[in-house]
């Protein structure tokens, strides 16, 4: 008889994967062929918790399209048991990552050098895996829309 609750059990099976520079342009490039929406976001960035639930909606509208939602969390390794539960408590269950380099800059630059490292940020990916558009701060889900319909 299995005694855990549905959240719980959704909890063992999550986990944040380590993502570094390298790694998140590998993540972009296996999705080569759908446009790429990489969401920059911390547990302790109220405005990125706010922004939260317009991903997930985002995430499911377009569930079978030829996009994807890549969830990368700021926070540091010891509060990777924060994250892992509050993407649960929000619905998103899809793969997800936690930042893990020793050059926070050089992880910034790889998505973009204009990006101050600022939460929530937004990078947009066409289908060949190039940068495309950006948004720092909260994104507008119309805006969003807007830039991944003509990709």
């Amino acid at each position: 008889m299995n005694l855990l609750t549905p959240f719980a059990h959704l909890l063992l099976m999550m986990s944040l994967l380590p993502l570094n520079q390298a790694g998140l342009k590998k993540a972009v490039a296996s999705e080569r062929g759908k446009v790429v929406v990489v969401n920059m976001w911390a547990t302790w960035c109220a405005p990125c918790k706010a922004e939260m639930p317009s991903l997930v909606s985002f995430e499911k509208r377009h569930a079978g399209q030829k996009v994807k939602l890549i969830l990368v969390s700021a926070n540091e390794p010891e509060e990777e048991k924060a994250a892992t539960k509050f993407l649960a408590a929000s619905g998103f269950s899809a793969v997800s990552y936690i930042k893990q380099t020793k050059d926070d800059q050089k992880f910034i630059d790889s998505l973009n050098p204009k990006w101050s490292g600022a939460l929530p940020a937004t990078f947009v990916y066409n289908r060949s895996g190039k940068l495309v558009k950006s948004f720092f701060g909260i994104v507008d889900m119309n805006q969003l829309e807007a830039v991944i319909k003509p990709l």
